[in-house]
């Protein structure tokens, strides 16, 4: 009963505490986003008019508005002004945002008063890079942004009040931006210095949430006219950021729902397996039960009892117990986030949960008991056969004996002997299972090229604004390709191959989706393809207008499946009359890149195309402007492989600080970033490795006790052994060949058919994220596991080998 009520809290425990923390992990974000009061769209003004901002925060539809302007200050570093695009952030508060609206979570210190004008706060990064933290000061040098010149009009010096995260969180690294933040009395006094103001951008929180954006974006459309001069306002749809958030924290939970789900099977299974032998004890006295007139029902329900009892006991630790580990949850990343951390009752999963698990246990008690008093035992042919083909190979008697007591000798034995080894199977394949998954998702880690990173340098301009082509590049001289920057890579060695990436959004079958255009330039430097075939007619071509290039396109996996097509489908990109039929060659493994603060491809999410193909579509020709300012889509990235042994940081050097290219600062190389579903995906790290070590322990567990029962069950019989002549040693045997069969075909038949589901597991689980289903079953490291499981198993059984050893033959015999 002991063993019963202990298997019944410890995985019940595990098993509610994983499917509560799976539901807290999948809602934590929508806490999170309604405690910080996220903006349903971002509106950026790209010119120093802040006047702009109060009409678009009074636009219909709007409940609120609030803004931060971009300053045109560089922060100085050792006495020295650092010009970089990625560290000269520098953003100021008006009317409130990042403190009543779009909240930014501390980390370290106090967010400055609102009316502070000599505090600033800092992201983790700048703070680094400054070497200060909550107390330090920092300084930052202004610039009139107005004057061809770009003059210097100052310094002023801050304060650090606090180490903060900006808003949204949890988004793909790519998207963490580097910045100073100054509260709104700070703000306004910087304002007061000419030209400090470069642009700004407006968060609106609509009446209507997201329904509201298309009524909010036409009422931008008409305010671009009303203002003239080919004005126009580029919006930043805050729901599908929030949805690619939630889409890579939701394999995450269903992971961890697996688990539980996982560790409620092996609870099943172990405590049904120890039931079945708490119920063979006790059906002993059934024949006398029915003897002094109890009837069948009777007779069972007696026989029972006692299960239920341990069922019920179990069911209560089993809630305390995930109550008590209900702070664990949420998991992963989005924890430090939640606003409703700590211990928490979750009456639908842990009642409800616990319920469940009493009703199917106490049935199981039920049907085991009104099993266990149906019938006499008969005799059992198997067990006859098996011990025939022991004879038969010459194993020794107490080996065979062993073996057939793991077989069953018996009706009643045959029971409990298939429940051991269902039970022990069951539990072997769930710890493989884990296993194959939790080695699987550390390659995926640990391997770039599986989610996208398919190269070893990445160079961008201008946070993907600018272009990688000569600065006097012209429409009349954009034939030429991608002129200073091929000679530029012609002269550094060391590199395999190169491409460059372009970045927009394009309307597909009409759904407006990010994409990427790619050129390559010797070697295949491109976003891996999953499945179908990789995109052809990618190699570098002069990029006239005209020129119509491949028709092919690939997806990514979330993409294809909004879009309702397969690979060999084709679909309608973009509109008017340069829109392209193209053909879904295959599906890719897309990184998490782009342009900063806009909508980009990421892991599942957006398309890939020939560099020359999207030049088609976007028809630059139409263009009236410097091509180089007027479309993203130019080539703003470079990703470059390099040949073993060249050095990653001598390379970017020299493309950041060559001036064909543009200017020192504004080119740089990008760190190897991750999607926020790798990022959530690498914190879950030990929990598939965990939870296999707990199902092995639950296993060991019942097969302690299922041995142990044997040797009290058995006595009789190991007496009558002992009298025949066996010797304390040879008991010792019997009951370890007992053990070693049965952990032997449960490991013969368990490996197998967890690499089977962990495959499967993890090829959904892959799927979902839109990576490179690499399935990672290491030989030697598994081996080794189930070389540990068996000796553990032939360490436990040594206590139950002794007491058999010790059996007493008169006590034991003392009837007959």
């Amino acid at each position: 009963m002991v063993v019963v009520a202990l298997l019944c809290g410890l995985l019940g425990a595990v098993s509610l505490a994983a499917l509560a923390g799976a539901r807290r992990t999948e809602s934590a974000y929508g806490r999170y986003l309604d405690a910080v009061h996220a903006s349903d769209a971002y509106v950026n003004i790209p010119s120093p008019d802040t006047a702009l901002i109060r009409r678009i925060e009074s636009l219909p539809g709007v409940s609120s508005g609030v803004a931060w302007v971009g300053l045109d200050a560089d922060p100085v570093i050792h006495g020295h002004v650092d010009a970089s695009f990625v560290t000269n952030g520098f953003a100021g508060s008006v009317g409130g945002e990042f403190w009543t609206q779009d909240t930014v979570t501390v980390v370290a210190g106090k967010l400055p008063p609102i009316g502070s004008t000599r505090d600033v706060a800092l992201t983790p990064g700048l703070a680094r890079l400054f070497g200060v933290g909550v107390g330090g000061t920092v300084t930052y040098r202004f610039f009139n942004s107005l004057s061809l010149t770009n003059t210097p009009t100052g310094d002023a010096t801050y304060r650090v009040g606090a180490i903060v995260e900006l808003p949204p969180a949890l988004v793909d690294q790519f998207d963490d931006v580097e910045s100073a933040i100054l509260p709104p009395a700070a703000t306004a006094a910087a304002e007061r210095r000419p030209g400090a103001v470069a642009f700004s951008w407006v968060g609106a929180r609509l009446q209507r949430g997201d329904a509201g954006l298309p009524a909010f974006q036409a009422s931008l459309l008409h305010l671009a006219s009303v203002v003239g001069g080919g004005y126009t306002f580029a919006v930043r749809r805050m729901d599908t950021v929030h949805q690619q958030v939630q889409e890579a924290i939701r394999p995450q939970a269903v992971a961890v729902a697996v688990f539980g789900l996982a560790a409620l099977l092996s609870l099943l299974v172990l405590v049904g397996q120890s039931l079945s032998q708490l119920l063979e004890r006790t059906s002993r006295q059934a024949g006398v039960l029915r003897a002094i007139g109890l009837s069948r029902a009777e007779t069972a329900a007696a026989c029972g009892l006692g299960g239920a009892l341990a069922i019920l006991t179990g069911t209560l630790v089993a809630v305390a117990g995930a109550v008590a580990l209900s702070p664990l949850a949420p998991v992963g990343p989005v924890r430090q986030y939640d606003p409703a951390r700590g211990v928490q009752f979750g009456v639908t999963v842990l009642l409800g949960g616990g319920a469940v698990i009493a009703v199917l246990l106490l049935a199981a008690v039920a049907w085991l008991s009104w099993r266990a008093v149906a019938s006499a035992p008969r005799p059992s042919p198997r067990v006859a056969r098996t011990r025939a083909v022991t004879a038969s190979a010459s194993v020794p008697p107490q080996v065979a004996l062993g073996i057939s007591a793991a077989l069953g000798a018996g009706e009643r034995r045959r029971m409990w002997a298939w429940a051991n080894i269902v039970g022990s199977v069951a539990a072997v394949t769930a710890v493989v299972t884990a296993f194959v998954f939790g080695a699987s998702l550390n390659g995926l880690v640990t391997h770039p090229p599986r989610y996208g990173w398919n190269w070893n340098l990445l160079m961008q301009s201008q946070g993907g604004y600018g272009s990688f082509l000569p600065p006097n590049t012209t429409l009349a001289t954009l034939g030429n390709g991608d002129g200073d920057l091929d000679h530029l890579m012609s002269t550094i060695t060391g590199i395999k191959g190169w491409s460059t990436f372009g970045f927009t959004q394009l309307p597909i079958d009409g759904r407006v989706v990010p994409v990427l255009g790619v050129a390559t330039h010797g070697g295949l430097v491109e976003p891996p393809t999953v499945s179908g075939q990789p995109l052809t007619g990618t190699g570098a071509v002069p990029m006239v207008p005209v020129h119509a290039g491949p028709d092919e396109i690939e997806l990514g996996t979330s993409t294809l499946r909004q879009l309702g097509v397969h690979v060999g489908q084709d679909v309608t990109v973009g509109t008017g009359v340069t829109a392209r039929h193209l053909r879904v060659v295959g599906i890719v493994t897309l990184p998490s890149i782009g342009v900063q603060l806009s909508d980009h491809v990421s892991l599942g999410r957006g398309a890939m195309l020939a560099e020359s193909t999207l030049m088609a579509i976007e028809n630059i020709a139409g263009f009236q402007r410097n091509p180089a300012e007027a479309l993203s889509a130019l080539p703003s990235t470079v990703a470059i492989d390099l040949d073993p042994g060249t050095g990653a940081a001598r390379v970017a050097q020299r493309l950041a600080s060559a001036d064909s290219i543009g200017s020192p600062g504004n080119v740089y190389r990008v760190p190897r970033v991750r999607g926020a579903a790798i990022v959530n995906a690498g914190q879950m790290g030990g929990q598939p490795v965990a939870l296999a070590v707990a199902l092995a322990a639950a296993a060991l567990i019942a097969l302690s006790a299922a041995l142990a029962n044997s040797v009290r069950r058995r006595r009789r019989e190991l007496a009558v052994l002992k009298t025949l002549g066996f010797t304390r040693a040879q008991m010792r045997v019997l009951v370890v060949a007992e053990s070693c069969t049965l952990l032997l075909v449960a490991v013969g038949l368990g490996v197998p058919l967890g690499i089977g589901a962990g495959h499967l597991a993890w090829v959904s689980f892959a799927g979902a994220l839109g990576v490179v289903p690499a399935i990672a079953v290491q030989p030697w490291p598994l081996s080794l596991g189930m070389l540990a499981l068996v000796a553990a198993g032939v360490a436990l059984a040594w206590l139950p080998a002794a007491r058999a050893a010790r059996t007493p033959t008169t006590v034991a015999l003392r009837a007959e």
